[in-house]
């Protein structure tokens, strides 16, 4: 009975795939979806049953392994045809996915543009600000400068009247020791004379007393 069934197996499957002139389509052909999916082919039932009551079958028999075979078909083809596509399909979806894809393109390419563009807008306005920068510093460092020099110029201002001032003072003192040196140079030289008149009466005097004295002796 097995190799009976292995036999009408391979026979079966012979005759289903090959293209003889009388055929019976599956059920699972019938329904618009699978129609749409994929074509399923007819087999030989008559020849296919004749070979059944050969080996032993009856009629009833015939047309019930047919009809168990055919189910058997019907849903593996419906199971195989629920995964497949039809080339329209297939070529809409790849339609789509190039639809998408070209999308996704033009969206990325954008996103690239954007952020090129951000990025640009964010170095000019970094340039922007560090000239901004640059400037507010120079100004600054051109006042610190005119400050610094202001500074030195009333520094120097202040030591030139300082230096002014201490000559002054150098020249007053200078000035008063020279009155001082003349008025002692003065007093010198009238005790000098005063000295010198002291003397010169003295020495008159001494001579006359001398002249007194010899004069009384003689």
């Amino acid at each position: 009975m097995a190799s009976t069934y292995n036999s009408i197996k391979t026979d079966f499957c012979r005759l289903y795939s090959t293209h003889n002139a009388r055929w019976l389509r599956t059920r699972a052909s019938t329904s618009t979806g699978a129609t749409k999916k994929f074509q399923i082919p007819f087999f030989d039932a008559e020849r296919f049953a004749r070979l059944l009551e050969k080996e032993g079958f009856s009629a009833t028999q015939a047309k019930a392994v047919i009809q168990a075979l055919d189910d058997v078909v019907d849903e593996s083809t419906a199971n195989v045809t629920n995964d497949l596509v039809s080339k329209a399909e297939q070529e809409k979806t790849i339609t789509r996915y190039k639809e998408d894809f070209s999308k996704l393109k033009q969206e990325i390419q954008q996103m690239e543009r954007r952020d090129v563009e951000e990025v640009k807008t964010a170095n000019e306005r970094l340039k922007a600000e560090i000239e901004k920068l640059k400037k507010t510093l120079r100004e600054e460092l051109v006042r610190s400068q005119a400050g610094v020099r202001l500074d030195l110029n009333l520094d120097k201002g202040r030591i030139r009247d300082e230096t002014i001032e201490q000559h002054n003072r150098l020249q007053q003192t200078d000035d008063k020791i020279e009155n001082e040196i003349q008025t002692l140079k003065r007093q010198m030289e009238g005790i000098k004379l005063q000295i010198l008149q002291y003397m010169i009466g003295t020495i008159t005097g001494a001579g006359t007393l001398v002249l007194g004295y010899i004069h009384f002796f003689t």
